[in-house]
């Protein structure tokens, strides 16, 4: 197995705990996907059955939010960075996408299928557990996030080269 691939693996946050055995195992059902800037990986409301963790560059995470005018309209609600995974709901209800994932950069995300997972799950308990725990844990993050955005103590500033997070009292 591909050292350089568990020590990344290392450094995702849903596989935190994970020994390099487990990570072996983890490592051998993903697949490697480059992304060019702009690029929708997709669409909230669209069919799926894969993870994405994020290896290079980082997304742009939007909903779809009615306007005070009542028009609908897309609102960023989170960006991810490497090491951040999105796509994680399919893991636990096989559901439709939540949201709307759009790069912000060239981006090499890691996709992990729905089934192999479950398979792994199966065949390795401790792996899901400690996956299903980590996903847990940074859904309950990004919720977090989510309602102060729309709160609105958090604000996003985007613009074509960076990101950054003002915070406004919580």
């Amino acid at each position: 197995m591909d050292e350089r691939a568990i020590d990344h693996l290392h450094k995702v946050e849903i596989f935190g705990g994970l020994n390099n055995t487990e990570l072996a195992q983890v490592a051998g059902m993903c697949q490697a996907v480059r992304v060019d800037a702009g690029r929708t990986v997709f669409k909230e409301g669209d069919a799926g059955n894969e993870l994405y963790i994020i290896h290079e560059g980082h997304v742009r995470v939007l909903i779809n939010t009615r306007r005070p005018d009542g028009s609908i309209g897309q609102s960023t609600i989170n960006v991810l960075y490497s090491g951040q995974s999105f796509g994680e709901l399919i893991l636990l209800d096989n559901s439709h996408r939540s949201a709307t994932i759009i790069t912000m950069v060239p981006t090499t995300l890691i996709m992990i299928h729905h089934t192999q997972f479950l398979e792994l799950c199966e065949t390795n308990p401790r792996i899901g557990y400690r996956v299903i725990s980590n996903i847990a844990r940074d859904l309950t993050y990004k919720l977090r996030s989510s309602n102060l955005l729309l709160r609105g103590n958090i604000r996003w500033n985007l613009d074509d080269t960076s990101t950054k997070t003002k915070e406004h009292g919580a």
